[in-house]
């Protein structure tokens, strides 16, 4: 048996009546180590899975994964097992994207956003890349958003000495104004690290999301992510306004909640991202 199938998966197998014939790797991930699994059946019934080790957050990526699973507005891969040292799903199989990708993801996310809960937060830890993401529960989301986003990374940022203390202190006064630069929102799920690097296509090339790191905060915050890297058209923005229409400058605002993914970057990828934290930093 492959050394890179930790015994509790090869025993749950066998539990299942399924047997593994081989593994593969699987490209993609820049925190854990990814491979798919064949398996076949006794009857002769072959799948294959998605199997996630040596990283961090497995069990809350797994409640993530349920969660955006229970809305049903986009495809998310079913978890089949997960514990604190591995998360095994299954395989999505990728064909071409669909005419109507773009529309699909856009309304589907809209009705993601539009599952709501009364507080910000999530009540456990998720994981945004391999950083903890903590979520405890808040009723207020500017409070949320400058405590747990904010000033939670910026200070881990400051004790590795990526973040001056002047800088640490101009982004607690960024902070203390977002009532001022940020409308009222209710609280939605979010899926948390919406690039276009964790949206791919099903079997019938229809949307899916993967890696999510979930907690209920500001739709927007979702938005504003899709436009880091790139990867979102008109097309799908104009779509989720059909179904949740979003409040006028919206774009103007991204950079604010993108602050929380540069610190991210900064923290995980060093200094190549100050330049962009500084840049946001000193506009606010």
């Amino acid at each position: 048996m492959p050394d890179s199938v930790p015994q509790t998966i090869v025993n749950w197998i066998r539990e299942q009546g399924w047997q593994l014939q081989h593994t593969a790797p699987l490209s993609g991930g820049c925190v854990a180590q990814v491979i798919t699994l064949s398996v076949v059946a006794a009857d002769g019934q072959q799948q294959q899975w998605v199997l996630k080790t040596g990283g961090t957050g497995f069990s809350a990526e797994a409640a993530g994964l349920q969660v955006l699973a229970d809305t049903q507005a986009l495809v998310v891969p079913e978890v089949l097992y997960s514990d604190d040292e591995c998360l095994l799903m299954e395989f999505l199989a990728q064909a071409p994207k669909c005419a109507d990708f773009d529309e699909i993801l856009g309304e589907g996310l809209a009705r993601q956003h539009q599952c709501r809960s009364d507080r910000f937060g999530f009540g456990q830890t998720t994981y945004c890349g391999g950083t903890a993401q903590p979520n405890d529960w808040q009723r207020d989301g500017y409070s949320f958003f400058a405590e747990q986003r904010l000033m939670a990374l910026g200070i881990r940022c400051h004790k590795a000495g990526l973040l001056s203390t002047g800088e640490l202190r101009q982004l607690e006064r960024v902070s203390q104004k977002l009532p001022e630069l940020i409308p009222e929102q209710p609280p939605a799920l979010l899926h948390g690290d919406l690039w276009s690097g964790n949206v791919t296509s099903d079997a019938n090339g229809k949307p899916a999301l993967i890696d999510p790191a979930v907690y209920f905060g500001w739709g927007e915050a979702d938005l504003a992510m899709t436009l880091m890297f790139g990867g979102f058209s008109e097309r799908f923005y104009r779509a989720y306004q059909s179904v949740q229409p979003l409040e006028s400058g919206w774009r103007k605002r991204a950079d604010i909640y993108n602050l929380y993914h540069y610190l991210n970057h900064l923290l995980l990828f060093g200094g190549g991202y100050h330049s962009d934290v500084q840049r946001i930093v000193k506009y606010y």
